[in-house]
């Protein structure tokens, strides 16, 4: 049975989010993971309904981590805070990728073990791809 990991993400970072999902491919394929983003809301859709579904039916919350999603009040506020709770019961599973330079180390994404290794961010790697590979 497939692991849900739910990614959370600021509409900036959708490059990130793109080649995100490029190196889970053969994941996705062989059936280990399947992930739900906010693409797949149904435009009339109740945002925060659908947001909080997802949410509890994810086993895996994967933060794209960036200064646009740490100044993304839905991100941040809603999503991540809602993922802690969750995690707090021992339902969900919280992982940071670092996608750009930002002041993650002051928040509460602090605490945890960051992707790529060490929280170097993607950027800063000499070749992203291999970014991607570290750690997993």
């Amino acid at each position: 049975m497939a692991v849900t990991a739910f990614i959370s993400y600021s509409h900036a970072d959708t490059k990130h989010l793109e080649r995100l999902h490029k190196h889970m491919s053969q994941l996705l394929r062989d059936g280990v993971f399947e992930t739900w983003t906010d693409h797949a809301i149904v435009p009339g859709s109740n945002l925060d309904n659908e947001v909080t579904t997802a949410l509890r039916g994810s086993q895996v919350f994967i933060a794209l981590v960036s200064p646009d999603y740490l100044a993304s009040n839905y991100c941040y506020e809603k999503e991540f805070e809602a993922a802690q709770k969750l995690e707090a019961e021992g339902r969900l599973h919280i992982v940071p990728v670092i996608v750009e330079p930002c002041d993650w180390l002051s928040s509460p994404l602090k605490s945890r073990m960051a992707l790529p290794k060490d929280g170097k961010p993607i950027p800063e790697w000499t070749n992203e791809n291999v970014a991607y590979l570290t750690g997993c």
